[in-house]
């Protein structure tokens, strides 16, 4: 079986939605909010992805409404569409703010992996699959950062119990095997508070 986090989750929310959405693969339309956090989610690559002449604040502010999903994608009436541009260009100006991208040494970003999960008492063996938003070098090892547009932060300990962070930290070691779980920090970065959490995760 080949599947992922978001597969996962949408099983344990609706069994029958996984069916529709895994198995049947019965195409459904994103959200207006899940167009939008993957909107930003480009942004933010934009962003990182140049080296070594990074883009100005102006540049991705540029970005983020040039390359806006068409109405086709998009749905929203004009004040919508104002709205969403406010909170997002908010977002990104404050995060640029913070994360000016020439301080940090970034590795890659939106980084694909596959990790192979056996099952001895069946014999087969499972593929878990994802992707990373961002993987920075720093003096400890690595940091894995996956953005969230979502206005709900977590508690530290839900963050430290999430499957996510577990899976992506599978996702590193499969990249790179010398890397030690004590090695990598995983981060989740909420843009519209401003605010990283951050965990680690035992062998």
């Amino acid at each position: 079986m080949r599947t992922s986090y978001s597969a996962l989750e949408t099983y344990k929310l609706c069994p029958q939605k996984y069916k529709f959405q895994e198995i049947d693969r019965v195409p459904a339309k994103k959200s207006n909010a899940a167009l939008f956090g993957t909107h930003i989610h480009a942004c933010l690559k934009f962003m990182f992805s140049h080296d070594p002449l990074f883009p100005t604040l102006d540049e991705v502010l540029n970005y983020f409404r040039e390359n806006w999903p068409s109405p086709e994608k998009m749905e929203v009436s004009v004040e919508e569409k104002e709205l969403y541009f406010s909170a997002g260009e908010k977002m990104l100006r404050n995060f640029y703010a913070k994360n000016a991208p020439w301080n940090f040494s970034v590795v890659d970003v939106e980084s694909r992996f596959e990790v192979l999960i056996e099952d001895p008492r069946k014999r087969e063996t499972h593929v878990l699959a994802g992707r990373i938003d961002r993987i920075d070098k720093n003096e400890d090892g690595f940091e894995v950062i996956d953005y969230k547009t979502s206005r709900r932060m977590p508690s530290q300990d839900a963050v430290d119990r999430d499957l996510q962070m577990s899976i992506y930290a599978l996702g590193l070691q499969k990249r790179w095997p010398h890397v030690k779980p004590e090695n990598i920090t995983l981060s989740l970065y909420f843009l519209k508070h401003g605010e990283k959490l951050s965990t680690r995760r035992s062998p």
